[in-house]
């Protein structure tokens, strides 16, 4: 193998490219998701425009600045901006690997997209919502990216987009729909000058060499091991495919291996060698069969590998993650196969089977999406792959994705060139190489550095540009990216060691003096307590990203442990004690100051003072709501001390600590005379404590009046006197009456109907009460008509009167008067002549009376000399009603019998002389209203 120091220099962008996990530093997936490896832990990225279900890839630069991402349809540059001809690649964002980004060897600013349409046996995008639309298998294409293009933002080269790659069908036969499966990774080959890109499809891998002239278009075919059938490649053709970060085997997790369209058949995980210098696949080996694999990842020694396996009917939510241990003899591994633990934590719903990728931390991550619900909140984390089986620590909320409500992490999670994650050596030398992340302070000097090897060759470059240094160490004093190439002049790859260091900025804090109230309950001995961090402001100058912590000694804050344990409800010991605040840069804790802080206890002090209240809040229980800031003044009363302001609060310790603050308040006590407390809180402007005090709380009752009422105002009256309501009994010495005429008597005479009130306040409390008086306006009625339905056997006599009163009505009959009643209609009224009454509710007189005549007709008569029912008549009628009314009586022949007037006696049963039997005899009555009635009565003798 070539010396590669011979060309280091000219080949260092690549070796940086090819290793340096920078370029894995930014994660950009499902819906609108990301996270960011540019911080310990990770964090979630919200700027991303990437949504997709599966696809995707991201590249970023060596000191892990966003360059552009994909979904092997759309490109976005670091700004999140569509890339120049970024648009209509022949990827497919239901594609398992849409896309993947490989950069030139030795080319600055080249980069290379390879994407993997979705594929369907019958070469047509069926399925809108998962292919690219254009009716077409595309299959396996790359395009060229230029990042010196636009101003440095890049843009995907005119004329070198969606270029084909030859792949073949199961005869050999060039396959003119170019078709693949939709599995690609990438790594680097044994020369480190190159890499390798490798697919598969039906039953052969096709691996294509990239180096610094391009893409080799003619691949290195390895047909080893089962055939995936074609004829149900819209599924056989899901899961990953990923090489080891040492590039020395292939993973591959087929889906399934159905012989129908539309069909799932169980699945496979495969394990084979990669010989990184031919490009050669051998060595089959299975470790699952059944269900439906889909991720697949190795550890970053290669030594474990994992896969995600779905089970059950499809789109139900349902997987599990399995561990292999490929330090074993080959005949072993399926056997090692064990299911990890701790899945399904979050207990709402299981995962479908998602992606898994190495990040740049060395922990693998999983992509955890449920269909069915159509949540992916989170990123589940393996956090020690190289453990096995039961030792492995699985976190399935280990990541929160979704921090606003609007991401989603779906299936799939980018892929990179696997390189990118084998394990580097430990510049920083905090013994573990995969956290590069180095946080340090300004005004710091820190040494990288690694074994001083006899032979070896170090090459130091700070944000990827070479440096003089040729030691083994390099001291740093400013924020940068910094990297170490060591050639061991052997033949062999070099050693990648990197360090991404970032200088914090040091607070300065300045002494300060915290001054408080002495506790109110035990008031002079000068102890009390401190809320430590209400000078908070003042230690870190406001600057938010500086916090606080707090020590009894300097020993302790240099150590910064132990802490005061109780910060914020601290009590001194002494008055004017010293303690120690540590003021430091929360962005690296490391970065701090230490300044001393006073505690001194107040000597001065402000006025206990009762508050009173009226219980005037209308419902008169004897609880009232205070407004405190009313009590001011007293406090304050007689102190010399400007600028002072009051706060109020239920307790002592409240007061003290500045918490809960009010200023209202509810006595608990009913009608409190001074059980209830509160305290007031002088402070001066600075916010020291000037004194505490108490407010004793009084309920006053408010004066004893009488209710509100109302008066009723007469037509025929010019006014009416109305009272202001003070009880018999009271003083009216002690009362001050106000009307809302503005009068001041007792009573006063209102001309007027309308709504009257007098405020009474008594002289001795100040409280005041208002008596309302409704003065309504009433009036005697006066009676427009009567209703008289007669001549039936229920006579009704309705009343129809008008008038501002409220009115009641009665009728005499025979002298007797009836009870009076709301309804102005009588039923039942017999025969005859009657007085009806209708008088005022509201006390307005005289009453109305009109006489009315009911017409009826007695149903016999006996005219047998016993003086009671001696004639027959009509009743309701005289000469004086009716008068004109004249009277037809006849036998049962029809024969008129006699004839009679109004007013007259009545018929006795005699005709010409003759004592008529008894019999049923007829009657014809002809009134003067006009009306015709006719009917029957006996005649008994």
């Amino acid at each position: 193998m070539r010396n590669i120091y011979a060309v280091f220099i000219i080949v260092s962008f690549f070796y940086f490219s090819a290793q340096s996990q920078g370029e894995a530093n930014n994660w950009y997936f499902g819906q609108n998701a990301g996270i960011s490896f540019n911080t310990t832990p990770p964090t979630a990225l919200t700027n991303g425009q990437i949504d997709t279900l599966e696809g995707c890839t991201t590249i970023s630069d060596a000191t892990g600045g966003l360059l552009f991402y994909t979904d092997g349809i759309t490109v976005w540059d670091r700004f999140h901006n569509i890339m120049d001809n970024g648009t209509g690649l022949k990827g497919d964002p239901s594609s398992t690997s849409s896309a993947l980004i490989v950069p030139q060897p030795n080319t600055p600013n080249i980069y290379i997209i390879f994407t993997v349409d979705e594929p369907h046996h019958d070469n047509a995008d069926t399925d809108p919502l998962t292919s690219d639309g254009d009716g077409v298998n595309d299959g396996f294409m790359f395009s060229i990216v230029d990042m010196s293009l636009n101003g440095g933002n890049g843009a995907v080269v005119p004329g070198q987009k969606n270029m084909p790659l030859v792949t073949y069908n199961t005869s050999g036969l060039l396959d003119s729909a170019y078709k693949c499966s939709e599995k690609i990774t990438a790594i680097k080959s044994d020369d480190c000058d190159s890499f390798w890109v490798i697919t598969h499809f039906v039953d052969t891998f096709y691996a294509f060499k990239v180096d610094q002239t391009g893409v080799n278009t003619t691949p290195v075919n390895s047909r080893v091991g089962v055939t995936v059938p074609l004829s149900g490649y819209r599924r056989n053709a899901l899961g990953y495919i990923k090489a080891s970060p040492e590039g020395d085997k292939i993973a591959v997790a087929h889906f399934g291996f159905a012989t129908v369209t539309a069909g799932n058949g169980p699945g496979k995980v495969l394990l084979y060698n990669f010989d990184n210098t031919t490009g050669i696949v051998s060595n089959e080996i299975e470790l699952y069969n059944g269900d439906s694999p889909y991720g697949i990842e190795f550890s970053q020694s290669g030594q474990r590998l994992y896969s995600t396996i779905g089970f059950g009917d499809e789109g139900n939510g349902r997987s599990f993650l399995m561990q292999y241990d490929l330090s074993l003899p080959d005949n072993q591994i399926a056997a090692s196969g064990i299911r990890i633990q701790n899945e399904n934590s979050q207990d709402s719903f299981d995962f479908n089977e998602g992606a898994l990728q190495l990040g740049p931390d060395g922990k693998i991550y999983r992509a955890l999406f449920n269909f069915a619900s159509e949540q992916g909140n989170y990123l589940g984390v393996i956090e020690n792959p190289e453990e096995l089986g039961n030792n492995v620590i699985y976190n399935e909320k280990g990541i929160l994705v979704n921090v606003d409500g609007t991401r989603n992490v779906r299936l799939g999670l980018p892929p990179f060139i696997q390189s990118i994650f084998a394990q580097t050596v430990d510049i920083i030398n905090n013994g573990n190489p995969n956290d590069v992340n180095l946080p340090l302070c300004d005004g710091d000097t820190y040494r990288l550095s690694y074994l001083n090897i006899p032979g070896a060759t170090y090459t130091w470059f700070i944000n990827d540009a070479p440096t003089t240094n040729t030691t083994n160490f390099l001291d740093i004093t400013s924020t940068g990216n910094y990297r170490l190439e060591i050639d061991l002049n052997d033949g062999s790859c070099p050693l990648i060691g990197v360090a991404n260091a970032t200088f914090f900025d040091v607070p300065v804090a300045a002494p300060a003096t915290m001054t408080q109230c002495d506790a109110y309950q035990t008031s002079g001995d000068n102890i009390t307590i401190f809320d430590l961090h209400t000078i908070d402001d003042q230690l870190t100058g406001g600057n938010s990203e500086y916090s606080t912590q707090f020590f009894n000694d300097m020993t302790s804050a240099m150590a910064g442990t132990p802490r005061i344990n109780n910060e914020d409800r601290f009590e001194n010991s002494m008055n004017n004690q010293q303690i120690y605040a540590r003021v430091l840069n929360t962005r690296n804790p490391n970065c701090f100051d230490i300044t001393s802080v006073t505690l001194e206890v107040s000597i001065t002090d402000v006025n206990d003072v009762e508050l009173r209240a009226c219980d005037d809040d209308g419902l008169e229980d004897g609880f009232t709501t205070f407004n405190l800031t009313e009590a001011n003044a007293q406090v304050l009363f007689g102190i010399t001390t400007t600028g002072l302001t009051i706060s109020y609060y239920a307790s002592t310790e409240d007061a003290l600590l500045n918490r809960n603050p009010i200023t209202t308040y509810t006595n608990t006590t009913q009608n409190t005379q001074g059980d209830d407390i509160i305290y007031a809180k002088a402070e001066e402007s600075d916010g020291a404590c000037f004194g505490i005090s108490s407010i004793s709380l009084f309920v006053i009752p408010l004066p004893q009046i009488e209710a509100d009422t109302s008066y009723f105002l007469c037509q025929n009256e010019t006014s009416i006197d109305i009272d202001a309501g003070i009880p018999l009994n009271g003083n009216i010495s002690d009362f001050t009456i106000l009307w809302s005429t503005n009068e001041t008597s007792q009573t006063i005479s209102v001309r007027q109907p309308g709504i009257y009130t007098a405020q009474i306040t008594s002289n001795l409390t100040g409280c005041s009460k208002t008596r309302t008086i409704n003065v309504i306006a009433s009036s005697i009625a006066t009676i427009q008509s009567i209703d008289i339905n007669d001549a039936r056997d229920n006579n009704t006599v309705t009343v129809n009167a008008v008038g501002l009163g409220n009115y009641e009505y009665a009728i005499e009959i025979e002298g007797v008067l009836s009870n009076y009643q709301d309804d102005p209609t009588f039923t039942n009224v017999p025969p005859g002549f009657h007085t009806i009454y209708v008088r005022d509710k509201n006390g307005c007189v005289p009453e109305i009376t009109q006489d009315i005549s009911v017409v009826g007709f007695p149903k016999y008569f006996t005219p047998n000399g016993d003086g009671f029912h001696e004639t027959w008549n009509v009743e309701g009628i005289s000469t004086e009603v009716m008068s004109n009314s004249l009277i037809f009586i006849f036998n049962r022949h029809g024969k008129l019998l006699k004839q009679l007037r109004a007013g007259s006696s009545g018929w006795d049963g005699i005709y010409n002389g003759q004592i008529m039997p008894s019999s049923q005899y007829w009657f014809r009555v002809e009134l003067d209203d006009g009306r015709i009635l006719t009917g029957s009565f006996s005649l008994i003798r």
